[in-house]
């Protein structure tokens, strides 16, 4: 469910509509002459709003205009309506995955504002629950990392389990078997010296029961390699290691994502034939491999725009090459964004994307429900 601010406040949709229409009376009033000129020249303006609230123009200096106005009413005068509409979102939404493991995702989501893009984008970083270690119980230390040290790098050892297995454990309350996980350390070095890894976390299971219900997917370091410390001969760690579920927001050793991130989709238009040496040039001042060469039919050579994802912005095209005098327009979707997620390993990273959207459908329906019971406690009119 969604709703526009306009099913909260009819009377805005209602004042653009009004000064628009008072605008057009002006425009009649000014003579038949002077208004098909006063209408042109709106219908250009109106087209240039749109085309800024949508794609962002680089030059040398950088971005012309990054900005995209949200309020329902700045382009009125023009008689555009500037409000969200859910039905024309719901038609121009898409997300179109582009590669897919357990390990990274690569997908296009477009038809979508920045705001919202960065909402899932935080969302996957700091309000997808993990599981991780969270208090150190130390029963012998005798390396040289101290027992602080040594805690906060258990910590961070990534656990691959499900965490939906567990409850959320409250502050006041004890570790158990039904909020916690439980794993020993316990490695001595008799002589020379010897590595302490994450393999040597072994899971101890509160009870048969703990023990029975995961007994075909044990909890495990995700990789078996991660180093924890070093001990010379003598030395011993014992430690016992409680583990709950937590989001990243609250640490990041619960955050499931090592990167996720996003850029705008990349805007390359050649308005002019750039034939000849031009061609070889640009091709050549270009880092990424953007552009390539086209042989003509009749003879020669024509520059195209051959990887527009692989632009950087990076503007060489603009300032090497002066690509703004030989028609070179270099700009971005400001509502096309190409999203890549790499998964800590904790959790897939395909399952992580469907928890961060039924994560951001939960705070979709909070907003609805805060909206809707402000609504009904508005006195009437």
């Amino acid at each position: 469910r969604a709703v526009s601010a306009h099913q909260l406040r009819p009377e805005c949709r209602t004042c653009v509509r009004s000064r628009a229409a008072m605008k057009r009376e002006r425009g009649r009033e000014s003579g038949a002459a002077g208004y098909p000129v006063a209408k042109e020249a709106d219908e250009a303006s109106a087209r240039l709003a749109l085309e800024q609230q949508t794609i962002l123009r680089l030059n040398r200096e950088g971005p012309m205009n990054p900005d995209t106005k949200a309020f329902c009413g700045c382009f009125a005068s023009l008689d555009l309506d500037n409000s969200w509409d859910f039905a024309q979102f719901k038609q121009g939404f898409a997300i179109e995955i582009t590669s897919m493991s357990d390990e990274l995702v690569t997908f296009d989501m477009s038809g979508i504002d920045p705001p919202l893009a960065n909402a899932f984008r935080r969302i996957m970083i700091a309000e997808v629950p993990t599981v991780a270690i969270s208090q150190v119980t130390m029963y012998q230390n005798t390396s040289v990392i101290h027992d602080e040290n040594l805690a906060h790098r258990l910590g961070l050892v990534p656990l691959k389990f499900e965490p939906d297995n567990l409850e959320w454990r409250p502050a006041d309350s004890e570790f158990n078997e039904s909020n916690s996980l439980r794993f020993n350390l316990h490695v001595i070095c008799h002589q020379g010296k010897k590595s302490v890894y994450s393999r040597d976390l072994k899971w101890q299971p509160w009870s048969e029961a703990q023990a029975l219900q995961f007994k075909d997917d044990p909890p495990i370091p995700v990789e078996p390699d991660i180093l924890i410390a070093q001990l010379r001969s003598g030395q011993e760690i014992e430690c016992e290691c409680y583990c709950e579920k937590g989001v990243g927001k609250e640490h990041a050793k619960w955050s499931p994502v090592c990167t996720a991130h996003y850029r705008l989709q990349p805007l390359i238009t050649l308005t002019k034939d750039i034939t000849g040496d031009d061609a070889e040039r640009l091709k050549a001042v270009c880092p990424m491999g953007v552009f390539d060469i086209e042989d003509l039919p009749k003879g020669g050579k024509k520059a195209i725009v051959a990887n527009p994802r692989k632009c950087t912005t990076c503007r060489e095209c603009l300032e090497s090459f002066n690509g703004e005098e030989q028609g070179l327009v270099l700009a971005k979707h400001k509502q096309h964004f190409l999203f890549s997620v790499e998964s800590v390993g904790q959790i897939p990273a395909p399952e992580l994307m469907r928890k961060a959207l039924r994560k951001f459908q939960d705070k979709c329906e909070t907003a609805m429900r805060v909206l809707e019971s402000r609504a009904e406690d508005e006195p009437p009119e």
